[in-house]
């Protein structure tokens, strides 16, 4: 991610953690950011790229902890991965949940986000090794795109600094998973 990109995202935390995303603004961000205006305006052109730029920062913050995975089952590293991801959202948990609630009012803007978090899940997939260039790539990106919303619900609840309920339910969330695939190989 450039260094750009990884302010404007930093910023548009920070506002948010004080304030709520309806009185976010591009010019607020433009301004706190002290980046030049014609490329800001390059760079982010709406809200919701504002929200996309975040989950980039994400994705850049998560490769960079990628190093700590160990390289063991593929679930055992998709599990290590998608906790670094809860644990980087926790450090911006007001915010996210903020976030939250306000693409919980406006569902299409979360649906425009989708593909978005569809990247982000395979990014995840390539740091646990999981292949999805074959025919049933898209099927693993979505499920556990899938997994990773349902993870997501008990997350945003889950208040305790270990995170062990968002742990319990990933592992179970994994466990499922794993029991369809094998019921679907036989």
């Amino acid at each position: 991610m450039d260094k750009l990109r990884e302010k404007i995202a930093i910023h548009t935390l920070k506002f948010l953690s004080n304030k709520s995303y309806e009185n976010l603004s591009l010019e607020k961000i433009h301004k706190a950011s002290k980046i030049n205006k014609k490329i800001f305006y390059q760079i982010i052109q709406n809200k919701r790229e504002l929200l996309k730029n975040i989950n980039i920062y994400f994705d850049s913050l998560i490769l960079l902890k990628s190093n700590t995975v160990d390289n063991s089952t593929k679930r055992d590293m998709i599990f290590e991965v998608i906790m670094i991801r809860f644990d980087i959202l926790n450090n911006h948990r007001v915010s996210i949940i903020k976030i939250y609630n306000f693409l919980k009012k406006n569902p299409q803007v979360f649906t425009s986000l989708i593909p978005s978090f569809a990247l982000s899940m395979k990014t995840m997939c390539k740091i646990a090794k999981i292949k999805d260039d074959h025919l049933f790539g898209n099927l693993k990106i979505n499920g556990l795109l899938i997994l990773y919303f349902l993870t997501f619900l008990v997350w945003i609840k889950d208040e305790s600094e270990s995170l062990d309920k968002t742990m319990n339910a990933l592992d179970k969330y994994l466990d499922r998973a794993d029991n369809l695939i094998k019921i679907i190989n036989k």
